[in-house]
């Protein structure tokens, strides 16, 4: 017959080691969390890092524009590139052939009347020409306002993907933190618990075989 002493004994072992094994549980889940949260953070980095990439650059498109924008309208930067950059576009758009055709329509109609040496030709003229200058000159600042809204729409983009990731690489972090602070307060109170226990249980069996 196995003594009542023996029985607490192995009574109090077995809660021992179901309190150590309670706390490698808790231990193994806190890991796991750890584990998944890194994955989580990796996960949102990356996507970060794409949308970046695909964003800079409209970002960088936009960014030039303001700049030359500035520059056309005496606000810094380089006056004499953004005046080139300006003739390009009009070379590109054919502003020169419409402004011919124009001047030729207009000498035409003068010169039916006879009037091609008058100064209301070539008042005709002169206010034609500045009214293409201006026009072409407004066309040219809308497309550049254009590219760069197209940039701080980019911008903003990036901007909130990146709060985005902060947010979840935050949330990954405390949540593994606190998985791993619980585990570790569940471990302790666990194994504390069995030991009580264990004690707990070997002095009552003492004090019953002293009676």
């Amino acid at each position: 017959m196995v003594a009542p002493l023996a029985i607490a004994g192995i009574s109090a072992v077995g809660s021992l080691f179901s309190g150590i094994t309670g706390g490698k549980g808790a231990k193994k889940a806190a890991n796991i969390a750890a584990q998944q949260a890194e994955k989580d953070r990796a996960l949102a980095q990356q996507v970060y890092n794409q949308n970046y990439s695909l964003a800079a650059p409209t970002v960088d498109r936009g960014n030039a524009a303001g700049t030359q924008i500035n520059a056309l309208l005496g606000l810094g930067g380089n006056t004499g590139a953004a005046q080139d950059a300006l003739a390009q576009y009009k070379a590109s758009t054919g502003y020169q052939t419409r402004l011919n055709e124009g001047y030729n329509a207009i000498n035409s109609g003068y010169a039916a009347r006879g009037a091609l040496e008058s100064g209301a030709a070539q008042k005709a003229l002169l206010n034609y020409g500045q009214n293409q200058a201006s026009g072409e000159f407004a066309n040219y600042l809308g497309q550049l306002n254009n590219q760069q809204g197209a940039g701080l729409n980019a911008l903003g983009s990036v901007t909130g993907s990146g709060i985005a990731y902060v947010n979840q690489a935050t949330a990954a972090g405390n949540s593994a933190a606190s998985a791993g602070a619980n585990a570790a307060l569940y471990g302790s109170q666990v194994q504390a618990n069995a030991l009580a226990g264990f004690f707990k249980r070997l002095g009552q069996r003492t004090r019953e075989q002293q009676l």
